[in-house]
Protein backbone atom coordinates (compact mmCIF):
# COMPACT_ATOMS: atom_id res chain seq x y z
CA UNK A 1 0.00 0.00 0.00
CA UNK A 2 1.44 3.62 -0.59
CA UNK A 3 1.29 6.19 1.50
CA UNK A 4 -1.06 8.27 -0.91
CA UNK A 5 -3.16 5.03 -0.51
CA UNK A 6 -2.65 4.97 3.00
CA UNK A 7 -3.86 8.94 2.88
CA UNK A 8 -7.22 8.01 1.29
CA UNK A 9 -7.85 5.41 3.42
CA UNK A 10 -7.68 7.80 6.51
CA UNK A 11 -10.22 10.22 5.25
CA UNK A 12 -12.51 7.45 4.20
CA UNK A 13 -12.42 6.27 8.01
CA UNK A 14 -12.91 9.70 8.98
CA UNK A 15 -15.79 10.25 7.01
CA UNK A 16 -17.26 6.89 8.17
CA UNK A 17 -16.48 7.02 11.85
CA UNK A 18 -18.12 11.30 12.12
CA UNK A 19 -21.26 10.17 9.77
CA UNK A 20 -21.98 7.25 12.16
CA UNK A 21 -21.02 9.63 15.51
CA UNK A 22 -23.22 12.60 13.86
CA UNK A 23 -26.14 9.78 12.70
CA UNK A 24 -25.70 9.18 16.48
CA UNK A 25 -26.05 12.32 18.28
CA UNK A 26 -28.85 13.73 15.74
CA UNK A 27 -31.16 10.58 17.05
CA UNK A 28 -30.97 12.29 20.43
CA UNK A 29 -33.36 15.57 21.96
CA UNK A 30 -32.47 19.00 22.94
CA UNK A 31 -33.07 17.88 25.99
CA UNK A 32 -31.69 14.25 26.05
CA UNK A 33 -28.33 16.16 24.78
CA UNK A 34 -28.12 18.04 27.68
CA UNK A 35 -29.11 15.30 30.42
CA UNK A 36 -26.20 14.50 32.80
CA UNK A 37 -25.04 10.29 33.17
CA UNK A 38 -23.35 9.68 29.47
CA UNK A 39 -19.97 9.33 31.10
CA UNK A 40 -19.73 9.63 34.51
CA UNK A 41 -21.96 13.23 35.24
CA UNK A 42 -21.25 13.78 31.52
CA UNK A 43 -24.20 14.94 29.07
CA UNK A 44 -23.69 14.02 25.29
CA UNK A 45 -23.30 18.13 24.90
CA UNK A 46 -20.29 18.00 27.18
CA UNK A 47 -18.91 14.87 25.07
CA UNK A 48 -19.15 16.87 22.36
CA UNK A 49 -17.20 19.66 23.44
CA UNK A 50 -14.19 17.61 24.25
CA UNK A 51 -14.83 15.78 21.15
CA UNK A 52 -13.97 19.09 19.70
CA UNK A 53 -11.27 20.15 21.54
CA UNK A 54 -9.45 16.67 20.62
CA UNK A 55 -10.65 17.28 17.61
CA UNK A 56 -9.23 20.77 17.39
CA UNK A 57 -6.32 19.25 18.49
CA UNK A 58 -5.16 16.61 16.28
CA UNK A 59 -5.87 19.81 13.49
CA UNK A 60 -3.48 22.27 15.50
CA UNK A 61 -0.91 18.88 15.91
CA UNK A 62 -0.80 18.51 11.87
CA UNK A 63 -0.54 21.81 10.95
CA UNK A 64 2.92 21.60 13.33
CA UNK A 65 4.14 18.44 11.74
CA UNK A 66 3.32 19.79 8.48
CA UNK A 67 5.14 22.84 8.80
CA UNK A 68 7.93 20.58 10.43
CA UNK A 69 7.80 21.47 13.49
CA UNK A 70 6.34 18.43 15.35
CA UNK A 71 8.54 19.07 18.40
CA UNK A 72 6.15 21.42 19.14
CA UNK A 73 3.18 18.75 19.00
CA UNK A 74 1.69 18.94 22.65
CA UNK A 75 0.62 15.36 24.33
CA UNK A 76 -0.74 14.61 27.65
CA UNK A 77 2.35 12.87 29.29
CA UNK A 78 0.01 10.39 31.45
CA UNK A 79 -3.03 9.48 32.27
CA UNK A 80 -2.92 11.92 35.27
CA UNK A 81 -2.46 15.19 32.65
CA UNK A 82 -4.85 13.57 30.40
CA UNK A 83 -7.76 13.61 32.89
CA UNK A 84 -6.24 17.27 33.98
CA UNK A 85 -6.68 18.51 30.28
CA UNK A 86 -10.12 16.83 29.99
CA UNK A 87 -11.37 18.63 33.30
CA UNK A 88 -9.85 21.86 32.08
CA UNK A 89 -11.57 21.98 28.72
CA UNK A 90 -14.99 20.52 30.38
CA UNK A 91 -14.60 23.41 32.61
CA UNK A 92 -14.25 26.22 29.52
CA UNK A 93 -17.84 24.66 27.92
CA UNK A 94 -19.44 24.00 30.56
CA UNK A 95 -21.68 27.10 30.90
CA UNK A 96 -21.45 27.24 27.20
CA UNK A 97 -25.51 26.80 25.45
CA UNK A 98 -25.78 23.46 23.68
CA UNK A 99 -26.17 25.11 20.16
CA UNK A 100 -22.52 27.08 20.93
CA UNK A 101 -20.46 23.52 21.29
CA UNK A 102 -22.62 21.83 18.88
CA UNK A 103 -21.18 24.39 16.52
CA UNK A 104 -17.66 24.17 17.69
CA UNK A 105 -17.85 20.26 17.46
CA UNK A 106 -19.27 21.04 14.16
CA UNK A 107 -16.30 23.43 13.24
CA UNK A 108 -14.05 20.69 14.90
CA UNK A 109 -14.40 18.43 12.21
CA UNK A 110 -14.24 20.79 9.29
CA UNK A 111 -10.63 21.44 10.69
CA UNK A 112 -9.63 17.76 11.07
CA UNK A 113 -10.21 17.54 7.37
CA UNK A 114 -8.38 20.76 6.30
CA UNK A 115 -5.44 19.76 8.54
CA UNK A 116 -5.56 16.35 7.19
CA UNK A 117 -5.64 17.60 3.51
CA UNK A 118 -3.08 19.92 3.65
CA UNK A 119 -0.25 17.17 5.58
CA UNK A 120 1.61 15.10 2.71
CA UNK A 121 1.54 11.66 2.48
CA UNK A 122 4.85 11.55 3.52
CA UNK A 123 4.65 13.46 6.79
CA UNK A 124 1.46 11.00 7.67
CA UNK A 125 3.48 8.50 8.15
CA UNK A 126 6.51 10.24 9.47
CA UNK A 127 7.80 9.47 13.13
CA UNK A 128 8.49 11.83 15.89
CA UNK A 129 8.68 10.83 19.74
CA UNK A 130 6.10 7.53 20.03
CA UNK A 131 3.68 8.37 17.02
CA UNK A 132 3.66 8.65 13.58
CA UNK A 133 1.62 12.06 12.60
CA UNK A 134 -1.17 9.15 11.62
CA UNK A 135 -1.48 7.48 14.95
CA UNK A 136 -1.66 10.69 16.44
CA UNK A 137 -4.17 11.69 14.15
CA UNK A 138 -6.44 8.70 14.45
CA UNK A 139 -6.48 8.75 18.01
CA UNK A 140 -7.56 12.08 18.49
CA UNK A 141 -10.47 12.02 15.54
CA UNK A 142 -11.97 8.67 14.47
CA UNK A 143 -10.62 6.45 16.26
CA UNK A 144 -12.07 8.57 19.31
CA UNK A 145 -15.40 9.49 17.60
CA UNK A 146 -15.93 5.68 17.89
CA UNK A 147 -14.91 5.27 21.24
CA UNK A 148 -17.91 8.01 21.82
CA UNK A 149 -20.03 6.27 20.11
CA UNK A 150 -20.20 3.27 22.41
CA UNK A 151 -21.27 5.56 24.56
CA UNK A 152 -23.79 7.15 23.17
CA UNK A 153 -24.91 4.27 22.03
CA UNK A 154 -25.26 2.66 25.85
CA UNK A 155 -26.78 5.74 26.51
CA UNK A 156 -29.82 5.56 23.89
CA UNK A 157 -30.22 1.70 25.66
CA UNK A 158 -30.24 3.38 28.87
CA UNK A 159 -32.40 5.91 27.98
CA UNK A 160 -35.19 3.53 26.28
CA UNK A 161 -34.94 1.31 29.35
CA UNK A 162 -36.09 3.48 31.44
CA UNK A 163 -38.59 5.67 28.95
CA UNK A 164 -41.76 3.19 29.67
Amino acid sequence: MTAAVAKADVERELLGAWETLGAAVDSFSDMELEQPGVVESWSIKDLLGHIAFWAQQAAKNMQLIAEGRADDVQRPSDEKALDEWNEREWRLRRARSLSDVREEWLESFDGAVQALAALSSERLEEKFKSYTALKLFAEDTYEHYKEHLAHLTAWRRELETTET
